[in-house]
């Protein structure tokens, strides 16, 4: 009579491979989870840059536009002299207006406003809403002592100089610097802006 043999059947992983299986798992899950993270700081510090850099550029378009179509202009630091205030008589449409910013450095921001009269400073700390914000997280940006520069400085009789940073949360700052003169004929009547 033949013999009956049995075979046996390997159902199954024995424990040392179930083990290797397990560590080879945890160094994949560690490494992709550290590209995971290391992808959001990433997009966040872009995200923080980005923000920066567009809040920086809305300023200084706004800014050269204007200074770019006016006839007059003025810059006079405040009591606290730390914050400026520009204003400028500008043409628009055919028709004179007076628009002014403030860099207020209580609130680390630009404001502007525009008027068909006479615009006088605002009060650090204190603008008023008839002011607008055109952007926050404004620093004034630092020589090499530590002495900031004026975010608004006069150049010559119709030129500014616009110099600031723009904080970008956790990162660096963005710095901008631009210089703008006014090519519209030299005049300061109806209305007379400051």
């Amino acid at each position: 009579m033949a013999a009956l043999t049995r075979t046996r059947r390997d159902d199954g992983f024995t424990l040392v491979e179930l083990l290797i299986s397990m560590a080879l798992l945890s160094v994949l899950i560690t490494v992709v989870g550290g590209i995971i993270v290391s992808s959001l700081q990433a997009d966040r510090t872009i995200r923080e840059v980005t923000t920066s850099t567009t809040d920086g550029q809305l300023v200084v378009n706004a800014i050269e536009q204007t200074v770019r179509n006016s006839t007059a202009i003025s810059v006079v630091p405040n009591a606290d002299e730390s914050s400026v205030f520009a204003v400028v008589r500008t043409t628009v449409g055919g028709s004179a207006r007076c628009v002014a910013w403030f860099f207020d450095t209580q609130a680390q921001a630009i404001f502007q406003r525009d008027s068909s009269s006479a615009i006088s400073a605002p009060t650090p700390g204190a603008v008023g809403s008839e002011w607008r914000e055109v952007s926050g997280g404004i620093v004034p940006d630092d020589d090499a002592t530590g002495t900031p520069y004026p975010v608004l400085q006069a150049d010559g009789s119709r030129g500014l100089v616009v110099r600031f940073a723009v904080e970008g949360g956790t990162r660096a700052s963005t710095l901008f610097v631009t210089s703008v003169t006014g090519r519209g004929p030299q005049s300061n009547v109806s209305p007379q802006c400051y």
